[in-house]
């Protein structure tokens, strides 16, 4: 008797098992800020200023000093250039622009030349672009050029990828951070015109799915933060299944929250959030700001910050967040920060708020209790629940089916699209 099937099987799975197995992976580095201060605070909430345009009322004070970096910081190792030139970049979905500090700045410029520079006259690969770059910060602005190179993520070699050489760093918001630069993740509508480092990695072929997913590791000690799988998903890492909602309009990676609930109080219903990893805050509108620091009995500082009595975090409650049917719950673990402010430990909400501000921005005190999954090809973000005792970094090939893309009217928003969301 003939047996057609088994071989055409066998010959299937193995198609399958090298597909899967095209996945690349990049390491994400944690550096965790061993004296957490207020200051490292203060630091974030200026950058987060910046990517939203928004008020940041205590970045204007000249008499602020921020020398303690982030307060929780991730990373990937990037090269440019032919040879490479490697520089530790941020790894920021609340952001677009690919930045590093450039040879050509000036020797005052402490930021700059504390960190990893960029020598153009030293790549082979180089191509001049001459436009110039402007980023404001609430300490100044960032300034400038546009060049041209080839990119290398873990052996993704994007080819002539724009990217932005700094030549003035503001303030001393950057001055201590472990980053040389940003490497921005979201939509290309936020860049200027300059197409992204993964929309280039899309174009060029080196990933099989126009998807990138992370897992950010917010526990322990070691300096190991996580991954950035590119090109799929990695089923060792979740459980369950991964529940999809559409990208409200592909910019920021924003999307519906259907309600933010603690104890009984409705602090969101079909509010607008976006997914940032640039931060470790979760940066909320300022009536939902106010309901929680009465919900923790927490102290505002009359700057955006909140701190609670830490004799008292068993008894402070969960945040129950239900994004897509599903809910997604923050204990104080997550979401209390002990500081070190003049000898002095103080518990610190990690709920803040901006001036301006009309977004839930989840930072990883929400990110890194999730996997998340980033479809830039269907305009959507998935989240999943992480496996207890999750068996990160071991690989297993598998694949999974993704339900078809989502139909919306973005151009119903506008152009400030996010003004429009309470």
């Amino acid at each position: 008797m003939q047996v057609g099937h088994p071989p055409i099987i066998a010959i299937f799975l193995l198609l399958l098992g090298h597909s899967m197995g095209q996945l690349r992976r990049t390491t994400i580095n944690r550096q965790i800020n061993g004296n957490r201060t207020h200051a490292n605070v203060k630091a974030e909430k200026i950058v987060l200023a910046a990517k939203y345009f928004l008020v940041d009322k205590q970045s204007s004070q000249t008499t602020q000093v921020l020398t303690n970096g982030f307060n929780l910081e991730y990373t990937i190792r990037v090269c440019i250039g032919t040879p490479p030139q490697c520089f530790n970049l941020q790894f920021d979905t609340g952001s677009s622009d690919l930045w590093v500090p450039s040879v050509k700045c000036p020797s005052t410029n402490v930021a700059c030349q504390e960190h990893n520079k960029y020598n153009s006259s030293a790549s082979s690969t180089y191509v001049e672009d001459g436009g110039g770059f402007s980023l404001e910060y609430g300490t100044g602005s960032l300034l400038g050029f546009r060049s041209r190179d080839t990119v290398n993520i873990d052996g993704m070699v994007i080819r002539n990828q724009t990217f932005v050489e700094a030549v003035d760093e503001p303030g001393s918001a950057f001055v201590d951070v472990i980053f040389d630069g940003i490497i921005g993740m979201a939509f290309a509508s936020l860049s200027g015109g300059i197409t992204t480092p993964f929309d280039n990695i899309i174009r060029q072929g080196l990933v099989q799915r126009p998807v990138f997913s992370v897992y950010l590791r917010r526990d322990g000690s070691s300096q190991s933060g996580g991954e950035v799988i590119w090109g799929g998903i990695d089923r060792s890492i979740y459980r369950g299944c991964i529940n999809y909602v559409p990208v409200s309009l592909p910019a920021y990676w924003q999307f519906t929250v259907n309600s933010v609930k603690v104890r009984d109080i409705l602090l969101c219903n079909g509010c607008q959030a976006i997914a940032d990893t640039g931060t470790s805050l979760i940066v909320v509108p300022l009536r939902a700001y106010n309901a929680i620091n009465r919900a923790l009995n927490a102290t505002d500082n009359g700057e955006g910050e909140a701190f609670v009595d830490c004799s008292n975090l068993c008894k402070l409650p969960n945040f129950n967040l239900n994004i897509g049917g599903s809910t997604y719950t923050l204990t104080p673990k997550d979401y209390i920060y002990k500081l070190q402010d003049n000898n002095q430990t103080l518990c610190l909400s990690g709920f803040s708020y901006l001036e301006g501000n009309l977004l839930w921005i989840l930072g990883d005190i929400f990110l890194g209790t999730v996997y998340t999954v980033f479809d830039v090809g269907q305009e959507r973000i998935g989240f999943a629940k992480l496996k207890k005792n999750s068996t990160y970094g071991i690989y297993r090939p598998t694949y999974v089916r993704e339900p078809p893309s989502y139909g919306i009217d973005y151009s119903f928003y506008g152009d400030v699209y996010y003004r429009y969301f309470t």
